[in-house]
């Protein structure tokens, strides 16, 4: 079998953020149903709160929720529905800091919690300003347009919301083409310096602004979510086989164990899928296989149809004949009755 390559998998995003743009959407009208069909967005996404997906599925899904509802500068009428506290953590880190400054750099420390695709950093500073770029390390297309726009539009609401006060940047600017009209952009960022076919999307806020304190400034309750986020690192850097087995081994806890669901799953067709694990020097079944015999022998108890579903078998008879093939029997493992007889 070949040498695995260093390859290191592209940025992740919480599932937070495709169940926020899901929830935008059928807040504008949509059918938040349709879209994830569409989507073909995986069930467990839905599910739990906590995961770290491709960032494809929300660019994708920004593309959906614009042909689905026709409305004009999409992203920021999303951002006008942003409540503080929709981001969990992410939020309750921001609000809680003492200043407007240390908030947006708590932002910044703290972005992976939301996505490791992106960077927000201060990009310049004079006596007077403070300037913060906004960059995707992995996106293009329409969807990143809008993703960016609503970024940009979110941390300027989370500025007024937070401060209480009628914060305005002083400038904005976007990578992206202009739109035919700017206005719908100027009244939402209070400013009417928004640049388009700019080198970087920036924001720029006045020094005595980013001094204001927070209204929910709370040292102490600072420090306590401090130290939990700092228990939730940035997800390790993962090579691609890594990867595909941790999607595999999620796969067999939800009991979906096929060529084509494990495909929906990397957001790859099936095909691609087969020829990158040849890639790897593997294949689709040699890698179900050792899956299934690892979790084979974690299992400690069960009857045999129970048994069977957890390894991803249609019925007990063919799990029974893979134990056999694995060498697994009553002498080798301390499972009650005869799971694994016939």
């Amino acid at each position: 079998m070949s040498a695995e390559p260093a390859f290191v998998m592209p940025g992740r995003e919480s599932s937070k953020m495709v169940r926020y743009l899901l929830g935008a959407s059928a807040a504008g009208g949509a059918d938040a149903a349709r879209l994830a069909r569409d989507l073909r967005l995986p069930g467990w996404i839905l599910q739990r709160d906590d995961m770290m997906i491709s960032p494809d599925y929300a660019l994708r899904l920004w593309e959906l929720a614009e042909q689905a509802l026709e409305v004009p500068d999409l992203a920021i009428t999303f951002a006008e529905r942003y409540q503080p506290g929709e981001l969990d953590l992410y939020d309750y880190l921001f609000t809680t800091a003492p200043t407007l400054r240390t908030g947006f750099d708590i932002s910044s420390r703290y972005l992976y919690l939301l996505t490791t695709n992106a960077r927000l950093q201060v990009e310049a500073e004079t006596d007077r300003e403070v300037t913060y770029s906004y960059q995707y390390l992995a996106a293009d297309g329409r969807g990143a347009d809008l993703a960016l726009q609503l970024s940009v539009a979110i941390f300027c609401a989370r500025a007024r919301a937070g401060t209480g006060q009628p914060v305005m940047p002083v400038r904005i600017a976007f990578r992206q083409r202009a739109p035919r009209s700017h206005r719908a952009f100027s009244e939402a960022f209070g400013t009417a310096v928004v640049d388009f076919d700019a080198p970087a999307t920036i924001f720029t806020f006045r020094r005595r602004d980013l001094a204001l304190p927070m209204l929910g400034a709370d040292p102490a309750l600072a420090r306590i979510l401090a130290r939990y986020a700092a228990t939730l690192p940035p997800p390790p850097e993962l090579t691609w086989r890594q990867h595909f087995r941790l999607l595999l081994t999620e796969a067999l806890d939800d009991g979906g164990t096929s060529l084509n669901a494990m495909a929906r799953r990397m957001t790859v067709s099936p095909r691609t899928l087969q020829r990158q694990l040849a890639e790897q020097g593997a294949t689709w079944r040699s890698e179900l296989d050792a899956a299934r015999r690892e979790r084979a022998d974690q299992l400690k108890d069960g009857d045999p149809a129970s048994l069977a579903y957890r390894l991803g078998y249609s019925n007990a008879r063919s799990a029974r004949r893979a134990a056999r093939r694995w060498g697994l029997d009553d002498e080798q493992r301390a499972l009650p009755g005869d799971c694994w007889r016939e």
